[in-house]
């Protein structure tokens, strides 16, 4: 059973697309789900849920799934993906550590 609950239309068809990657990737290359498992490090159900694009796979082993067979991760070739991360890094070191709303006092205006 697919868990939609939380999910909204693009994230489910972004996961929809990736899913038939993994999938497709992993059938020609003739690996089972079982043996693409041992090389990411998951079981063979967690391959299964990510080859039906289930929302709460994790990330870290889709990701590691799609190095394992050689799919591309963003628009930039692997050689760059370190760079990449160090730029991303600097931009957030120049953003507040967290979030956070303004708690103002009610103004008195009884003068």
């Amino acid at each position: 059973m697919t868990k939609t609950g939380n999910t909204s239309a693009p994230a489910r068809h972004a996961l929809g697309i990736f899913a038939a990657m993994i999938r497709a990737a992993r059938m020609q290359r003739g690996m089972t789900a079982a043996e693409l498992a041992e090389r990411v490090g998951v079981s063979r159900g967690v391959i299964q849920r990510m080859e039906a694009g289930e929302p709460g796979t994790s990330i870290g082993a889709s990701f590691e799934a799609a190095v394992v067979l050689g799919l591309p991760l963003f628009d930039v070739p692997t050689s760059q993906l370190r760079a990449l991360h160090g730029q991303k890094q600097q931009v957030n070191t120049l953003l507040p550590m967290r979030a956070f709303q303004a708690r103002f006092a009610k103004p008195d205006n009884d003068f």
